[in-house]
């Protein structure tokens, strides 16, 4: 039983971390290559997302 729930904070906490990495990567390419209107606001919304997964694991113990 206890297994189960930390196998699903690991998952949960792989989710998290792949939209930040993904919103992040997506956020820099368009500035990058686009316009910094667009990627700008989407940096944004990835710190959010990075903000959240770092809670995430820090509530629940993990290590970095």
């Amino acid at each position: 039983m206890v297994e189960s729930l930390v196998k699903r904070d690991q998952i949960v906490e792989k989710r998290k971390q792949r939209l930040f990495i993904g919103t992040a990567g997506v956020g820099l390419a368009a500035t990058l290559l686009l316009t910094p209107w667009l990627g700008v606001p989407i940096l944004g919304v990835s710190a959010v997302l990075g903000f959240d997964w770092f809670k995430f694991r820090g509530k629940r113990g993990m290590r970095f």
